[in-house]
């Protein structure tokens, strides 16, 4: 466990900081209500007026905000003490902490004074109003804390205490429908392996009854399942003999229950295609879990072929530097998983910005961007022989490692707290960079870095901080998109084969979803830095994980043209409103959508919330005529779906965000209907939606005849119709 987590806590304080107790420690479910007492027992200190505590949780858990005013609403606490006379004042404060734990319930003491052995005692989520209690977090820990913050003398500055209590676990709840994961890109005749997992209603793997499950795929490959599982399983020398695309297809008795992504069977295949997640971290830093945990879920839960830990450079010790390094070594299993070492360099973005630092062997060096959150202690043994203030510094001590080891390391620039400066990519060691993650879609970094002529190759990561590489559901409102993946094309199954892929850029980028794509532009495939000869002949296939909406075919940022794979057929009374958009480029971009709308002269039968996968968000409430919901965007997009019985006469009144306008439906039954609102892509959109689900599979050809002598870059973007997308990396050639 991270030194982050234990410092100031030792018995030694004891006598003088004093002591919480916690109870109790019993396993709670994620999503539940449950109700802690935190006992503070005051110290040898005491506590002056001004003084107080903190309580917080970790900076991506999703408690519920304990409030001080309703007993009878979620989330009330109640705050007593032994000392009669006693005030606090109370009250929650999301950014009252330093990182990790911000978000902190607060009691100042406004009258007192407090002497040593006195008590405090909070009750998180009482329910003696008839509170349900504090809503737990919506993803499973092996150890949950609360921290507690004591300030004796009103100095601001708050020291944590020792607690007696031990950690309880969060669990998973119970399963609500199944997923298959199966390789992409196999051999035919080769055996391969399938993942099952059931999930709970945040998209925790859960534990699977098999009984009664049946695996079919294409013949001869069926697969009957008798066995009680643990989070997952997985079910070994599955073969497939037949070339194509093939799905396979999980059932309860007869009823068909999951579907597994598309794997693409060929008589030869040179190269694979492996799934990771290039950016994440732990309680080393500022997440929850493990090293061990981290790279274990990500290869057993998650299903990911590699990842990277990227502990935040400036809080990672060199102790908890050296459990990531062990945790790899331990993990790292050629042919199977590919466990990579390395770290976060995490400067501002005017130093450079984040970028990740992954070493293809066993161990490496590590220049921080500073020490600002480590010991006294950690900084006297870290001088500036460790650091690399600025991005350029950065580079430069890469390159003076690998020349004097012979060793390999990439970097991966990326939009998260920190956005990087694109102007200081080095394309050379950083020959890709992050698409999109839990914080965001950022296509408009690829159109900056398309403008400025620097080649780059696109991954999709999740920077999740939950101990869910690999399969990371947005937790917080700074982090509101589902984790994405990168999926890269190597020989082999090992750090050196994916860092190869990476290093040519042969790689694309995803939302999450495990969709194959290939693309090719006279005969050189995405990621080519290459020269050819007009015309230009473009190809390429995709298979989605759900049907496609379109393909769009861009040369640099202009878009060339677009495959719809099939006409459309829309249901006139389903009606799609779609919003999207951010507020600016750096950390606090996220914008609310929170809002409603109301019908006239019409009914509401039915709302559905669009990609909306944060825990708390999504629809409020809905009637007849009305409808209410919450929604925060960061790039990606989100909406509601009306089933709506009404004639074209009615009016719909949408009040969300910086939006506020009416339509008919006959408006929006006679096409699309599109308002801008400025800032970065922010945007409304209504239509119909299409009532037919659409091709899962599509191939598309294109000679662009057009194009103009000298340097072009040809990339597509995916849309299929769950809302999930994809970027080919970009094939650059010089035409002549």
């Amino acid at each position: 466990m991270s030194r982050i987590t234990e410092r100031n806590t030792d018995a030694s304080t004891v006598q003088t900081w004093g002591h919480v107790t916690i109870s109790p420690n019993d396993d709670v479910i994620v999503g539940t209500h449950a109700t802690w007492e935190l006992t503070y027992s005051v110290g040898a200190y005491s506590m002056d007026v001004g003084g107080g505590l903190k309580i917080g949780t970790r900076r991506q858990a999703d408690f519920g905000a304990p409030q001080f005013d309703d007993p009878s609403a979620d989330n009330y606490a109640s705050v007593t003490c032994s000392r009669d006379g006693a005030r606090f004042e109370t009250y929650f404060d999301p950014r009252g902490h330093k990182r990790p734990f911000n978000a902190v319930a607060v009691l100042r003491l406004a009258a007192g004074p407090l002497y040593p052995g006195d008590k405090i005692t909070i009750v998180l989520g009482d329910t003696s109003g008839g509170s349900r209690g504090l809503a737990v977090q919506s993803f499973p820990e092996s150890a949950c804390d609360f921290a507690v913050f004591m300030d004796p003398i009103s100095s601001g500055e708050y020291k944590r205490v020792y607690c007696k209590s031990p950690n309880f676990r969060v669990l998973t709840g119970p399963s609500e429908y199944y997923t298959v994961v199966a390789p992409t890109l196999v051999q035919a005749g080769t055996p391969f392996r399938v993942q099952l997992r059931g999930n709970d209603r945040f998209g925790n793997p859960t534990p699977v009854s098999a009984t009664g499950l049946t695996l079919v795929g294409a013949q001869p490959l069926k697969i009957n399942l008798t066995e009680e599982t643990g989070r997952a399983t997985w079910i070994d020398n599955v073969i497939v003999e037949d070339s194509g695309v093939h799905r396979l297809r999980l059932y309860d008795k007869k009823t068909e229950v999951a579907i597994s992504n598309p794997v693409v069977v060929r008589d030869l295949v040179p190269e694979m295609i492996f799934w990771g997640d290039t950016q994440a971290q732990t309680a080393s830093t500022v997440g929850v879990g493990s090293p061990d945990e981290y790279f274990a879920y990500a290869r057993d839960c998650a299903a990911i072929d590699f990842t990277t830990h990227q502990g935040n450079d400036f809080i990672l010790s060199d102790i908890d530097l050296e459990e990531v390094r062990q945790a790899a070594l331990k993990h790292n299993e050629p042919g199977r998983f590919a466990a990579f070492f390395g770290w976060e360099w995490s400067g501002p973005t005017g130093t450079g910005g984040d970028r990740n630092v992954i070493f293809v062997d066993d161990d490496g060096p590590i220049f921080r961007s500073s020490h600002w959150q480590l010991w006294d202690s950690e900084r006297a043994e870290n001088s500036a022989a460790t650091e690399a203030l600025h991005a350029r510094d950065l580079h430069a001590r890469m390159r003076e490692y690998m020349a004097e080891t012979g060793r390999k390391v990439i970097m991966l620039p990326h939009i998260g707290g920190r956005r990087s400066d694109f102007e200081m990519q080095d394309p050379q060691l950083e020959p890709v960079f992050e698409i999109c993650s839990n914080h965001g879609v950022f296509e408009w970094r690829l159109h900056e870095f398309l403008a400025a002529g620097i080649k780059v190759g696109v991954v999709g990561a999740s920077d999740d901080h939950t101990c869910r590489p690999g399969l990371a559901y947005p937790s917080t409102p700074e982090m509101t998109v589902l984790g994405g993946l990168g999926a890269v094309y190597s020989a082999d199954h090992s750090r050196q084969g994916i860092y190869h892929g990476l290093k040519a850029r042969h790689c694309y980028a995803t939302t999450g979803a495990r969709l194959y794509l290939e693309m090719n532009v006279n005969g050189h495939r995405m990621g080519d830095i290459a020269e050819t000869s007009g015309p230009l002949a473009i190809s390429g296939q995709v298979h989605g994980t759900a049907p496609i909406d379109y393909i769009a075919l861009f040369n640099h940022s202009r878009e060339v043209t677009r495959f719809v794979p099939a006409p459309q057929v829309h249901h006139p009374n389903l009606i799609r409103i779609i919003w999207s958009g951010a507020t600016h480029q750096d950390r606090g971009r996220f914008m609310s959508w929170d809002g409603g709308l109301q019908i006239s002269d019409g009914r509401i039968k039915v709302a559905q919330p669009l990609n909306i996968y944060t825990a708390k968000y999504g629809i409020d409430a809905w009637s007849e005529t009305h409808a209410q919901w919450r929604s925060v965007t960061s790039g990606q997009e989100e909406g509601i779906l009306l089933e709506v019985e009404a004639s074209n006469d009615a009016v719909i009144t949408f009040s969300a965000g910086p939006a506020r306008f009416s339509f008919t439906l006959g408006e929006v039954r006679a096409g699309e209907r599109r308002w801008d609102f400025g800032g970065l892509e922010q945007y409304v959109t209504v239509s119909t939606q299409h009532s037919d689900g659409g091709p899962l599979d599509f191939s598309f050809n294109y000679v662009d005849d057009s194009s103009q002598i000298g340097k072009q870059a040809y990339w597509v973007r995916i849309v299929q119709n769950d809302f999930h997308r994809a970027w080919s990396s970009p094939v650059y050639l010089t035409v002549s």
